[in-house]
Formats: structure tokens, C-alpha cells, sequence
């Protein structure tokens, strides 16, 4: 054996050892005995792991609504040994794609941990549900969800590492998808999403409960708001991955245009829909005048033959009558909906149900999609910083507080594009500024942290900046303002280590309200 083989080997009774020790996922060395992985491949899942393990703590600090470290784990290991069959490695770029065969149970990926990481998300992933009232929007908005979620399962491996927490938004496969994924967390928390995105439960319409929530935390206005950014949104993503759906819906577009013409007229309307109703009945008689009739049964089934090729004939009379079943059935359920359509009490709803299908389906040029998506989300964004003041204004507790404190500073540093987070966005600058002054105005009332300096302006700009650090634990956060040669710093520590500094232009003793030479902890 060789040493690298043996310290393969080493690494991987030191990394079982330490699970089993901890107590969870121990049937991970189990699982892959189990399966014909090459040695790479098992030591890369290996190494995936050991990964995980050292930055997950981190994350959780980060990131507080998600997983705790067990239960992904349990995740990830039920995956493996569920889901994936088969792991190979990209070993010639020039040759081969990456593949996720869910039928197969197959992964074929680059030999990177983030990589087989996210091939094990989407390979264990079903279709969202989402129950509304028109397809394409459950459509998209279930792309939505499983993209988000997929993203959402490698960011502990992809910005964590044990030491440090770097967002790296080139292996983010869609940044809005990630974006409106945490959005949607962020509003109904993680254990809610987690149950939609894998349908723990059948008879639950997830999707209807979404709104409900929504409703009931931040009003109906408010909830409105979001629910229909978020699917306008979700249509403008996936018409960039799917031409042919943006084909679809623009020929939609048109026909609902031509229906809310005719729905002006509620008179004329209702008379139309009486027409189709009559006509469809008609089609029903004539069914069950030909099922009860054998002579006219022959008849159809020769009508029906003449003209069809062999391959598409039907082949006897008891699969015709099977058939004719099959097409009043049909005929049945839309007799259904026209005297649903014919009702007055449905009428304004079905006349509010089109509009809002034009609105989302009036979509712009190719070359517009992209600007249309950022004008859309920065709506949006408004409204989830909205729903952050009202949370921030509820708060009464110092954990609660901190909670959001940390939430804060998350959400600002979420991407928003490949170059800026959300702090970076000018047209949410003045909406974040407020919501942070509140955040520390209200830490400062209840002791949750120290005001360093008695300028409120001033005060505000340094403390917001130490709470976007990217320290890990903000409670670990100390500051010390230093005077040397009359040019004052404020140092600002992770525990004892030296992070970075600020310089103090243009303030003066009377401006401090901590010890000047002294290590004073942020937060009390």
C-alpha cells in the first residue's frame, strides 16, 4: 500500500471515528460499503463530509434559521444511500458534461466537493407542489423552490471552511433563486420550507399554508405584495432557461386578453358561456345515444378508423366504449366549470383571476428579461425589509433581539448580483439604514450592546459597520479605541485577535463613551 493510499485510509478511520464518537451518521461507513463506488469517490464523499463537520458550526452561528449539523448530515447520508446508485468523475473536461440521471439513480460530476455535493441535492429532489389556479405558475414556481433548495444544501460546504465565512457567488448556480429561497425561509422560517420542498405530507397544500402564513404575520397587503413579486419573478427566471415556455405563455397571453375583453360585458359573457355549456351537452347526449345504440356504436367505430393509420386504430368495440367513457368524463368536468363560470359569485373572482394571469404573462423582449427580474426583486426586497421592521418593532426579549441582529446581517450580506450583497444596492440603502438604526437603537435601550460613541450619527456608522463584519460569533466582537500620536483608531477584535481597524478622523475624547486603551466587548 502506498503512503498516500495509507493516509487516505487514516483520514478515513479518523473521520468515522469522530461521527460515531459524536453520535450521528454513523452508518455512513455502512452505506458506502455497500456501494460500488471507486476509492475516489469514496474518499471525496469522505472528505465532503470531514468538511461539513469542521465548518458547520460556523454556519449555524451564521446563519441561525436552518438545520442543526445532525440533521443535515442524516440528510445527506439518507441521499446516498437512497437516491445514488453510481458516482463518476469528470476526469476530461473536453469530453464529457455534468449529469444528474435521477431515473438511474447516476451522478456524473467533477471530482470537487461542492460538485458531488450539489449533484446529491438535485438527484434526491421531486417536484415541489404547488397548488393555484394556473399551471405555468406552479410550474415556475416550483423551479423556483427546487433550485433554491438545491443552492441552499451546499452553502455549508461552499462558504464555510472552519476558519472563515466567504460567500463564493461564482458556485452559486442562480443568484435570484438563492435569493428568493432565503427570502421565502427568512418569512416562514426553514422547518416550514424544508417540509414544502419535500412534501412531508401529501394532503397538506403547502402552498395555500404559504399564504396563510403570510397573511397572518405580516397583514394582507403586505402578503399580496410578496406572493405576487415572487411568482412574477419565478416567470422571468425560467423563461430565460426555457424559450419554449416563453413561446407558450406569450400565446396565452393573447387568448386571455381576448377572454377579459369578452368579460368587460357580463351580460354577453355569461350568455357565451351559456352557448358552450348548451354544446357540450349536446356532446354528452350524443355519447350516451351512441353507448346504448350497437348499430351506431359499429358505425363510430368505422367513422373513427377510416382515416387513422395502423398504428393509431382502434382495435375493437370494447376499447371504443372504453374511450367514449373516458371523453364524457371529460365533457362532465367541464360542464362542471361552466356553471361554476356561470355563477355571480364567481364571476368578479374569475374576472380578477384573469387580470392578474395578463399581468403575469405580459412579458418583456429577450434583451429586457434581466431588467425586469432586478426590478421585480428590488420590490421585493423593499417588502422583506417591511416585514423586518415589524418583526424588529415586536421584539421583547434580548434573544429575540440578537436573533434578528444576526438575521440582519445575513440578509444584508446575501448577493444580489455577481458584484454587490444587498448592502450594496442603492436603491435599498435608505430602507436598510432605517431598519439597521432601529436594530441598534433598540440594542442600545436594552443593553444588548454598547454605545461607543455619544454622536447618534456617528455611533450608528461604526456599530453598523462591526455588526456586517464578517466575524463569526458577534458576541466575540471587542473594541479598543487606541490614541497614538494624536491620531485616534478603533481596533476592532474576534476575541483576541486583531480583525481590522478605523481610523477616527475629525472626534475627540468627549465623543467616546468607552475607556479609551481598553478592550470593551460589543456585546454586553
Amino acid at each position: 500500500m502506498t503512503k498516500k493510499l495509507e493516509r487516505k485510509e487514516y483520514l478515513k478511520e479518523e473521520f468515522f471515528n469522530r461521527i460515531v464518537g459524536k453520535d450521528y451518521n454513523n452508518q455512513l461507513e455502512e452505506i458506502l460499503s455497500h456501494k460500488r463506488f471507486s476509492l475516489d469517490v469514496k474518499n471525496t464523499l469522505l472528505s465532503m463530509f470531514y468538511k461539513i463537520e469542521n465548518g458547520y458550526k460556523d454556519y449555524n452561528t451564521i446563519k441561525r434559521d436552518t438545520y442543526g449539523q445532525k440533521e443535515y448530515v442524516r440528510k445527506i447520508s439518507k441521499i446516498i444511500q437512497k437516491d445514488c446508485q453510481e458516482i463518476q468523475f469528470i476526469t476530461n473536461a473536453n469530453q464529457e458534461k455534468e449529469i444528474v440521471d435521477k431515473k438511474n439513480k447516476k451522478i456524473v460530476c467533477y471530482p470537487i466537493e461542492t460538485k458531488i455535493l450539489y449533484a446529491l441535492a438535485k438527484i434526491q429532489k421531486r417536484n415541489v407542489v404547488v397548488n393555484f389556479w394556473d399551471e405555468t405558475i406552479e410550474k415556475t414556481f416550483s423551479f423556483l423552490l427546487n433550485t433554491g433548495n438545491n443552492i441552499n444544501i451546499v452553502e455549508p460546504l461552499r462558504d464555510f471552511n472552519g476558519f472563515s465565512w466567504n460567500v463564493i457567488v461564482k458556485d452559486i448556480e442562480d443568484i435570484n433563486c438563492n435569493l428568493l429561497y432565503q427570502n421565502i425561509i427568512y418569512l416562514v422560517g426553514n422547518k416550514f420550507v424544508d417540509k414544502w420542498v419535500n412534501n412531508y405530507d401529501s394532503l397538506v397544500d403547502y402552498f395555500d399554508l404559504f399564504q396563510s402564513k403570510l397573511e397572518k404575520r405580516y397583514g394582507k397587503q403586505v402578503a399580496k405584495k410578496i406572493l405576487h413579486n415572487l411568482i412574477k419573478i419565478s416567470i422571468l427566471i425560467m423563461i430565460n432557461y426555457d424559450k419554449e415556455l416563453k413561446q407558450q405563455i406569450e400565446n396565452q397571453q393573447e387568448q386571455l386578453s381576448e377572454l377579459y375583453k369578452s368579460i368587460q360585458n357580463k351580460e354577453q359573457y355569461l350568455i357565451e358561456i351559456a352557448k358552450i355549456k348548451k354544446q357540450t351537452e349536446k356532446e354528452i347526449k350524443k355519447i350516451d345515444k351512441t353507448m346504448n345504440d350497437k348499430s351506431l356504436l359499429i358505425q363510430e367505430y368505422e367513422l373513427r378508423n377510416k382515416n387513422l393509420p395502423l398504428e393509431k386504430k382502434i382495435f375493437s368495440i370494447r376499447v371504443l366504449k372504453n374511450k367514449l367513457k373516458e371523453e364524457r368524463k371529460i365533457l362532465l368536468e367541464k360542464i362542471k366549470e361552466q356553471n361554476e363560470l356561470m355563477n355571480p359569485k364567481n364571476f368578479l373572482k374569475n374576472r380578477t383571476i384573469v387580470k392578474e394571469k395578463i399581468d403575469y404573462f405580459t412579458l418583456p423582449e429577450d434583451d429586457k428579461i434581466k431588467d425586469e427580474i432586478k426590478k421585480y426583486m428590488i420590490e421585493l426586497q423593499k417588502e422583506i425589509i417591511s416585514c423586518m421592521y415589524l418583526r424588529v418593532n415586536k421584539i421583547e426579549t434580548k434573544g429575540e433581539l440578537i436573533e434578528e441582529i444576526y438575521q440582519y446581517r445575513y440578509y444584508s450580506l446575501l448577493p444580489f448580483n455577481n458584484k454587490q450583497c444587498i448592502y450594496e444596492i442603492k436603491e435599498l440603502e435608505k430602507h436598510l439604514q432605517k431598519l439597521s438604526r432601529m436594530l441598534i437603537d433598540k440594542a442600545i435601550k436594552m443593553k444588548v450592546i454598547c454605545k461607543i460613541f455619544t454622536k447618534e450619527d456617528f455611533n450608528y456608522e461604526i456599530t453598523n459597520k462591526l455588526l456586517l463584519s464578517k466575524i463569526i460569533s458577534l458576541e466575540d466582537i471587542y473594541v479598543k479605541i487606541q490614541n497614538e500620536d494624536n491620531e485616534m483608531t478603533l481596533n476592532i477584535f474576534d476575541e483576541n485577535i486583531e480583525d481590522f481597524k478605523i481610523k477616527l478622523n475629525k472626534i475627540n475624547k468627549d465623543d467616546i463613551n468607552i475607556r479609551i486603551n481598553r478592550k470593551t466587548r460589543l456585546f454586553s
